[in-house]
């Protein structure tokens, strides 16, 4: 028989005292946490999606870009945008990847890679 106790104060009702074991209930509370943290975990894992801009069968090709005085990065890739990229930030996004730039900032002279998608 286990040795239960009843504690009791004056905000409460009687509470019991198990002597720090676990019952059978909490077992079962604690077990369920376990699984639902764990289908979690795994809906979270399968539940990657795919990081491609785009979702069909396009191929995409890159060129080199003369950067001409007055040309700006958002003109040049308002000239080679194309609407299947996606988003036209995402595509200024990855104009400035590809060509290690932190700004908008370019220089008359210099080449910049573009993709294009055909």
């Amino acid at each position: 028989m286990r040795n239960v106790r009843y504690n009791r104060n004056k905000y409460s009702k009687a509470k019991i005292i198990t002597g720090g074991r676990i019952t059978g209930f909490h077992k079962r509370i604690a077990i369920l946490i376990c699984v639902l943290i764990a289908v979690l975990a795994l809906i979270m894992l399968f539940n990657v999606t795919s990081s491609a801009k785009n979702t069909y069968n396009y191929d995409t090709y890159y060129t080199n870009v003369l950067i001409d005085n007055g040309d700006t990065l958002w003109d040049i890739a308002k000239d080679n945008y194309s609407v299947e990229y996606g988003d036209f930030n995402d595509y200024i996004d990855e104009i400035r990847s590809l060509n290690h730039l932190s700004s908008d900032k370019i220089h008359a002279g210099g080449y910049l890679v573009i993709p294009t998608i055909h």
